[in-house]
């Protein structure tokens, strides 16, 4: 029996819980999908997020919003991961060049319907993913420590399910926005993929080799496997950084920073995906990711000063110098699990482990406060994220004398969540107490960064158990109605939650049909919030010397972080409402529109940085030495998030001249502070704790708008791939009340190209360029660092500019 045949059992009960991979697997021979006019794979494959029954949904038939995008059409955005692929196809999907500064912009963060990236739960064949280590602290998504999407061997996806609709009531936490859901590959194809590529400018190289094969096990059963490997050259659009001493000084913080533009990084990824059925009810089944990537971006000029820079000795840098912030990544996942048949009841048991470590430091940097001993390398320290998710599902039809069987199912979930902070070198956060004169003293700890000293080291543990009832009936024929609810406990003072969820969808007709959601979710504070720490160097001119300051990340329980008036997270909770229409008139084309609207209360946000005498003061009196600043996480703001989403697509027939898949969509969104902490007092005076940019980053950084175009052209051997999209304009400000630093960036058109032609069967070769039109953001003036060269620091497109790449495929 083949693989294939599992879906093909007679029990109908059984496809509830089946793989989706095999769900939706339709073999097609591979050159004559190439080369004749295919069905549309938006409209045709089976989604099961969101849904538990045994009805087969599709994209058009399910009663909230959601998104299907295959291996294929991944691959011909040209992108090089997920994220960036998930981007260009998604209007609601906002990825920009960087999200964030420092480590933030080398592990970026997506958003989903304008919310942070921690508020979309990430599925891996319906199970739950682990989150990064790396806690956003800075840019867009501050305060996000989410799955990181790239981490993922792109070989091994079949395709990748987006929900668009709040569903914590099904899922649990993290779900606000919605939920992603890859689904691996589960057949015995074969295939690899070589790309090479580099920017119009001759930066940028990038060269990626992807592998997958899948093998025939036991009897029936399949076992795929993946790799992926990339390399991809750094594109700094900064200036250089050999400029005179006062050439230096009057560009330091606007031109000389050295991490404008793409890191580089260099990234390997191993996956597989197995099942073996041990008899007709009875499958076992597991699957796993390793990934590792190291990243290096370089950080702002540090001036010949005494503050900053040790000139003289073996590791002096006469000149000044421009340090190198790397993180190196290990990210594993595993699970493992068995489902049947126990009577009339469908069940699927599991267990699920991820682990992300993150390593972060600098090099060709220094510790100034260690004289001519300073070394040029520091580990800053290590953060360590792990999840281990244990789940029983369950699921029968009912017959109720209703037109179609009700559906009912009920799960369970223990899931134990770790974090741990690990300290780094000593001399990354030592204080050598270097003085050329007394109080002409260097700054302590590395550049950049501060290394994390052994008594900020932390770890902690947190267990919570949750249960789920789903129902799904069909009141009339053309209605259909579903109802989730949850209940979820937490140790560690979160308590307990609970969340529902009630979908509906109802047809006029065979072709049209209305669907409405409206449910309330929840989103528990990660440990990484309450427990991330971190030291970081900024700079700036002080009594007209230019000289680093340092600042602080604290967490938010520590005593140092209550004296500057942080108190414990609280969940963040969530109202959604969601009206849509579907109207698919033939099997060719499709037509979707939802509107939605989602209140977040209590939304984490990380303060700005207090500065201040009060503040130092404060920290010296909770043995924080040679610090200037600090920040922590607070629940600061409500918001509320409303939008719409429009999707089309049409397959057209066009003889001998081929087909065309025609698409369209379109995203508006937009998201307003209701209220937010404006402010703390510290030893008597008034500090503001949400600054005009932290508000701008929630509400007018990323496009209000998103238009996505494409066209795909099949006919004989060649096929033509093009992508259109609009991003609306944007707004970046800066921390200052000085408004005259505010800089708006107009809408912009970006052309994507992908030209294939079919050898033979098994060979495919490609060209094709990203951003075809060189297109770059309006310049400004340059205002600060985050404005360094004019272009807008979070550009939804990017502002490196154009980029060709060629690309080889061989199918075996």
């Amino acid at each position: 029996m083949s693989a294939l045949n599992l879906n093909q059992r007679p029990h109908r009960h059984y496809l509830a819980l089946l793989p989706a991979t095999l769900l939706a697997f339709n073999p097609v021979d591979s050159y004559a999908d190439s080369t004749t006019a295919a069905s549309n794979p938006r409209l045709d494959t089976v989604v099961v997020t969101g849904n538990r029954g045994s009805q087969k949904r599709t994209v058009t038939s399910s009663p909230a919003p959601i998104d299907v995008i295959s291996a294929k059409q991944l691959q011909n955005t040209g992108k090089p991961g997920l994220m960036e692929a998930l981007s260009a196809t998604i209007p609601s999907f906002t990825l920009p060049e960087k999200t964030g500064w420092d480590a933030s912009g080398m592990a970026r963060s997506p958003s989903l319907r304008g919310l942070n990236a921690a508020q979309v739960l990430v599925l891996v064949n319906g199970k739950r993913r682990h989150s990064s280590a790396t806690l956003n602290i800075s840019g867009i998504n501050a305060g996000a420590a989410p799955v990181d999407l790239d981490l993922i061997p792109i070989a091994a996806i079949d395709h990748v399910e987006v929900l668009r609709d709040g569903a914590a009531a099904q899922y649990g936490s993290d779900a606000i926005a919605g939920v992603i859901n890859v689904i691996l590959k589960a057949d015995s194809s074969g295939t690899a993929v070589s790309n090479i590529g580099q920017g119009y400018d001759g930066k940028k190289q990038t060269v990626q080799q992807s592998l997958n094969k899948g093998f025939e096990i036991g009897d029936g059963g399949i076992v795929q496997l993946a790799l992926d490997a990339r390399s991809q050259n750094d594109d700094n659009k900064a200036s250089g950084n050999g400029y005179s001493y006062a050439e230096a000084y009057e560009k330091a913080g606007k031109v000389t920073y050295g991490g404008y533009g793409t890191p580089k990084i260099n990234l390997a990824s191993l996956g597989y995906n197995a099942e073996l059925p041990v008899h007709d009810n009875l499958s076992l089944y597991s699957f796993g990711t390793w990934a590792y990537r190291k990243a290096e971006q370089g950080q702002n000029f540090r001036l010949p000063t005494i503050t900053n820079t040790i000139t003289t000795g073996p590791n002096g840098y006469p000149a000044g110098y421009t340090p190198t912030w790397y993180i190196e990544e290990r990210d594993f996942q595993a699970a493992f699990g068995a489902k049947g048949l126990a009577g009339d009841w469908d069940w699927d048991l599991s267990s699920t482990y991820g682990r992300n470590e993150a390593e972060q430091g600098t090099w060709h940097n220094q510790n100034p406060s260690l004289g001519e001993a300073t070394p040029n390398s520091f580990k800053s320290g290590t953060w360590i994220s792990t999840q281990l998710t244990s789940n029983l599902d369950v699921h029968r039809s009912y017959e109720i004398g209703l037109s179609k069987p009700l559906d009912f199912s009920f799960g369970l979930e223990h899931r134990r969540d770790g974090y741990e902070v690990q300290d780094g070198d000593w001399a990354s956060w030592a204080n050598g107490g270097y003085c050329v004169a007394p109080g002409n003293c260097a700054a302590s700890g590395a550049q950049v960064t501060n290394g994390i000293s052994p008594q900020e080291t932390s770890s902690a543990h947190r267990n919570s158990v949750a249960g789920y009832v789903d129902v799904g009936f069909n009141p009339l024929p053309q209605w259909y109605v579903d109802t989730a609810l949850r209940y979820e406990h937490y140790n560690e003072g979160i308590g307990a939650t609970r969340s529902g969820k009630l979908s509906t969808r109802y047809e006029f007709t065979p072709e049209l049909a209305v669907r409405a959601t409206v449910s309330n979710g929840f989103r528990a504070p990660s440990l990484a919030n309450s427990l991330f720490s971190a030291r970081s160097t900024t700079f700036g001119v002080v009594d007209g010397v230019y000289q680093s300051i340092n600042y602080g990340v604290l967490p938010v329980d520590s005593a140092t972080a209550k004296a500057l008036g942080a108190q414990s997270l609280k969940p963040e909770k969530s109202t959604n409402y969601s009206l849509g229409l579907t109207y698919q008139p033939s099997e060719r084309l499709s037509f979707t529109a939802d509107a939605y609207l989602i209140n977040v209360r209590d939304r984490i946000t990380l303060t700005g940085t207090l500065l201040g005498p009060e503040v130092t003061q404060t920290l010296l009196d909770n043995g924080i030495n040679s610090t200037s600043g600090g920040q922590y996480f607070t629940n600061g703001a409500d918001t509320r998030t409303k939008g719409i989403d429009l999707v089309s697509s049409y397959q057209q027939d066009l003889g001998k001249f081929g087909s065309v898949l025609w698409t369209a969509a379109w995203n508006w969104n937009q998201t307003e502070i209701l209220d937010y902490q404006q402010g703390v007092n510290i030893l008597g005076r008034d500090y503001e704790l949400m600054n005009r940019q932290a508000r701008n980053n929630i509400t007018e950084v990323q496009p209000h708008t998103k238009l996505l175009l494409g066209a795909n052209w099949q006919i004989d051997r060649y096929s033509v791939n093009l992508g259109l999209t609009r991003y609306g304009s944007h707004r970046e400000v800066n921390d200052s009340a000085n408004r005259s630093l505010d800089r708006e960036y107009g809408a912009r058109w970006i052309t994507d190209l992908d030209l294939a032609y079919q050898l033979n069967k098994q060979l495919n070769i490609a060209i094709g360029g990203r951003n075809l039109f060189d297109i770059y953001p309006e310049r400004n003036q340059p205002a600060s660092k985050s404005n360094s060269k004019g272009y807008g620091a979070y550009s939804p497109y990017g502002f490196t500019g154009g980029y060709y790449f060629t690309r080889l495929t061989y199918n075996f």
